[in-house]
This record gives C-alpha cells, sequence and structure tokens, in this order.
C-alpha cells in the first residue's frame, strides 16, 4: 500500500467515523458479507452532515476484540469463523459506541475502529482478488468511498471540497 495513499484514506475515514456511532447492521446476500451503520449525532461529519448513510461493508473476515491483543492478525486464516448469530451478538455488544479512532494497517488495509468502550473491530484488508471492506456514505451525491482492493492497495474518493490537510 502506498504511503500517500494511507495517509489520505485514514484523513477520509477519520472526517467521516470520528465521533460516529455504531446503529445497525445488515446481512449481505452471501454469508461472508455483513454491513454496519453508523449515525453521527454531533454534527462535525457523519449521516447529517454527509446527506446520506455512514456505513462500513465487510466482505472479509473480521473480528471484535474487547482489549488491544499483542499481534492482530495478518490474514484471514487467522481470524475465526462467524455463524449469523455470533456476528450479531458481536455488533450488538457495541451498538451506541462512539468511534475514537481509526486507522489501516501499515502495509496492508486491514481496517482498525476503536470504540469509546475499549473495543476494537478488526477487519482484514488482504484477498489477492476481491475487496475485502468498502466505509463511506452511502446514498450521497459527494462520492466519499474508501475501499481495501486487491493486492494490498486502498482507493479513495472524496468531495473536491475535502481539505485533507
Amino acid at each position: 500500500m502506498d504511503k500517500e495513499d494511507k495517509i489520505y484514506a485514514e484523513k477520509v475515514l477519520k472526517q467521516l467515523f470520528l465521533r460516529a456511532q455504531v446503529d445497525g447492521m445488515q446481512f449481505g446476500i452471501s454469508p461472508a458479507t455483513i454491513k454496519i451503520y453508523f449515525t453521527n449525532f454531533e454534527g462535525s461529519g457523519g449521516s447529517d452532515d454527509y446527506g446520506g448513510q455512514l456505513y462500513l461493508n465487510i466482505e472479509s473476515k473480521w473480528c471484535l476484540f474487547d482489549n488491544s491483543p499483542e499481534k492482530y492478525p495478518s490474514n484471514e486464516d487467522e481470524i475465526e469463523n462467524y455463524s449469523e448469530d455470533e456476528e450479531y451478538i458481536r455488533i450488538y455488544k457495541i451498538r451506541r459506541q462512539k468511534v475514537v479512532d481509526i486507522q489501516l494497517g501499515k502495509k496492508t488495509p486491514h481496517l482498525f475502529i476503536t470504540l469509546e468502550n475499549g473495543y476494537t473491530i478488526f477487519v482484514n484488508g488482504f484477498h489477492d482478488k476481491y475487496e475485502c471492506w468498502q466505509a463511506g456514505v452511502q446514498f450521497d451525491d459527494d462520492g466519499w468511498l474508501v475501499v481495501a482492493v486487491p493486492g494490498d492497495e486502498i482507493a479513495t474518493w472524496a468531495p473536491d471540497r475535502f481539505n485533507a490537510k
């Protein structure tokens, strides 16, 4: 993953998700897909300001840590499989929790979302053929989107008005 692409993607993710709270979920057509919705009631970022629904669409394995492990998984093989019931229980544990930090892995676009209760959502960001996750604003006209694309790369779209400084 290119360093400049990583920095820009993290700035967009922070702009969108910091202070937003976990608000809901939707299971996808395939068992491996889940969408987590976020809402920001504080106004400075989030769905109220962006004209759409903040979301994280996960198409890879993910896990929820209640405290930071010594070592995070480096690929999907190191993450246990969750049933739909287990995924629901994990999301329920973090409902209404606000995002206090969001970042990407150093070389791979693994996604780390830290919540106010200390939990961390970890989403695998590597696959050689498929997108692992997408995060952005659904139903907006501005094009806010960050995607973990195949081969350890990250792609980011943001409106021209976004000041990444």
